[in-house]
């Protein structure tokens, strides 16, 4: 199971692509309402990850920082399925159809 920060940061990153670096990732969760966590916390999230096996982590040798990029890996996938899954189950038990009547 994971938990919801990494559920938004595992959704940002299917948004902004695959071999995505943190910046795009983190833009992704700007342009959302949610209110973002500090850049530096987006970044333990996702070297907590990636040491999870949830994404995989590549440095882009064209680039002369060498930045990290980043991509959902087949366990993320099913996490994040499950995580989204176990949030609509929760919703269905909601009276009158979930949340949209809260």
């Amino acid at each position: 199971m994971i938990g919801k920060f990494e559920e938004i940061a595992l959704l940002a990153l299917v948004k902004a692509g695959p071999r995505s670096h943190a910046a795009k990732v983190y833009q992704v969760i700007e342009d959302t309402q949610i209110k973002p966590p500090a850049f530096a916390a987006l970044y333990t999230a996702l070297d907590r990850m990636a040491a999870k096996g949830l994404v995989t982590e590549v440095r882009d040798a064209a680039d002369k920082r060498a930045k990290r990029l980043f991509t959902i890996s087949a366990e993320g996938q099913q996490a994040l399925r499950d995580a989204v899954n176990a949030t609509r189950s929760i919703e269905a038990l909601l009276p009158g159809g979930g949340l949209a009547h809260v």
